[in-house]
């Protein structure tokens, strides 16, 4: 794989992180009033966990990544303390992964999920007119796909937070996780972030580690670009010490760029 989207999630560095997330995320799921494990379809990957700051709360749902093969939100329930603390809910979606299932499969997973949230939102406790959707990397992508105008009877998403994403899938033909990908330029272009946009009027927040490589900087410009022509209300930014996982953490951390921002753009759009 070209060094630009080549990652180690095997390092040391790398594992030690992900330890302490799903070592957090363990502590999360005692909170009182956790819902775990609500299924949104029949596969055994269509969960997803709500953790309520009540009715009229907003809501973040998220979106793990793992390169679309890999993670879990049980490992991405860690940031819900400090979001409650906020007055936001969390919610962290799972979906189906490749290569056992198509790339469009995580696409329609995602969208399933936050209808089935929006349906069901009076029964979690959860404020159906105020969802935010949020992911890292493969995550993002997804959130960004969710966040799109133009699928069918898409549910209201106030904004959009994408972090570390990838949103042109196209140089991904070329490198190993067409392995398991399986990408023609047509289905590329189809499952883009960049060639199916959010309405002019939701803001969106694009960002990334300083440590990051400059692919994964450049693909958050591109959709920026993108969205800055069609009208759309964007800022970047980026965690100048942050590298692909440990930008992760921030999503449960006060006083880091990206929960800070994060609540900012939520705060913004509940007033």
């Amino acid at each position: 794989m070209p060094s630009g989207y080549d990652l180690d999630p095997s390092a040391p560095a790398a594992q030690a992180l992900q330890a302490a997330y799903l070592h957090q995320s363990d502590s999360a799921a005692r909170l009182s009033g956790a819902k775990l494990e609500l299924a949104y379809g029949p596969h055994p990957r269509q969960k997803l966990d709500v953790f309520s700051a009540g009715p009229e709360a907003p809501v973040i749902i998220f979106f793990h990544g793992g390169y679309w093969t890999a993670g879990s939100k049980d490992a991405r329930r860690f940031p819900a303390p400090a979001w409650i603390k906020c007055g936001v809910s969390w919610v962290a979606v799972n979906y189906r992964l490749t290569p056992g299932n198509a790339l469009a499969d995580c696409v329609a997973d995602a969208r399933a999920a936050t209808t089935w949230i929006t349906k069901s939102a009076t029964t979690l406790g959860l404020n159906r007119d105020a969802l935010h959707v949020a992911g890292n990397s493969a995550g993002a992508h997804l959130a960004a796909m969710v966040s799109a105008a133009n699928w069918p009877d898409r549910p209201k998403i106030c904004s959009l937070g994408a972090i570390s994403g990838l949103f042109d899938l196209s140089p991904l033909i070329r490198t190993d996780a067409q392995d398991w990908l399986c990408l023609t330029p047509k289905t590329a272009l189809e499952l883009s972030p960049i060639a199916h946009l959010p309405p002019p009027d939701m803001p969106v927040l694009l960002g990334w580690g300083g440590f990051e490589t400059q692919a994964f900087a450049d693909q958050s410009h591109l959709y920026a670009e993108q969205c800055r022509k069609a009208g759309i209300p964007t800022k970047v930014f980026t965690s100048p010490r942050a590298d692909h996982f440990k930008i992760i953490g921030e999503f449960g951390t006060p006083g880091t760029p990206v929960f800070d921002l994060l609540l900012k753009q939520i705060l913004v759009e509940k007033n």
